[in-house]
């Protein structure tokens, strides 16, 4: 079972940041930061469900 989804709105831990999950790849989740200005792939244990 995914601990995140597709669309899930995220909040990166130690950036304070927040987006919503794109993509999947293997253990990394692709976020898309400040309305898709910024795309980046982080681990879920980067990430908080907001």
């Amino acid at each position: 079972m995914n601990e995140f989804e597709i669309g899930d709105r995220v909040r990166i831990k130690y950036r304070e940041q927040e987006g919503y999950i794109i993509d999947k790849n293997g253990s990394l989740y692709t976020v898309s930061i400040d309305n898709g200005s910024r795309v980046d792939s982080y681990q879920a244990n980067e990430l908080e469900r907001c």
